[in-house]
């Protein structure tokens, strides 16, 4: 047996080497409660990232259902000034949309826009896409009437 590990007792007695071992100790200690708090707190912070991407993604859901029933209130779109068996009662904006990742998605949004502002057709409409690859559309929102077709009343 080494002699160091024989004297390990005697060697505890001497004031300087228990503050040592006590200093080391209490050294390890700290780092574990300190990993243990990290770990806790890393938790958390996950937990709270995962809550709000949760809570974001419902708004977005919300946001294109809402998109999508504004769309439907859109009765007609042209790429013309015209639109067949309507007549233009009064010309709302011209609208443009952000970028989205299809064509299709920015002309919903182009018709959910027009649907906010009171229109209920679009004119002129035309998407294009970015250099980013990206779709924007744009278009005149309108109000239009239908047009009675002869021998039918109202309109």
């Amino acid at each position: 047996m080494p002699e160091w590990l024989q004297n390990l007792p005697a060697s505890l007695s001497d004031p300087l080497v228990r503050r040592i071992v006590w200093a080391a100790a209490g050294i390890i200690v700290l780092v574990i409660v300190l990993r243990i708090i990290r770990r806790v707190r890393y938790g958390l912070a996950n937990a709270r990232l995962r809550a709000t991407l949760a809570r974001e993604r419902d708004e977005m859901h919300q946001q294109q259902a809402e998109a999508h029933r504004l769309a439907e209130q859109v009765l007609a779109t042209s790429s013309t000034a015209r639109i067949a068996g309507y007549a233009i009662v009064r010309q709302v904006e011209t609208l443009i949309t952000e970028a989205r990742p299809s064509s299709a998605a920015a002309m919903e949004l182009l018709k959910a826009t027009a649907a906010r502002k009171g229109a209920n057709a679009l004119i002129n409409m035309q998407t294009q896409q970015t250099a980013g690859g990206k779709w924007v559309a744009n278009g005149d929102a309108v109000v239009v009437k239908l047009i009675p077709r002869r021998g039918e009343k109202g309109g």
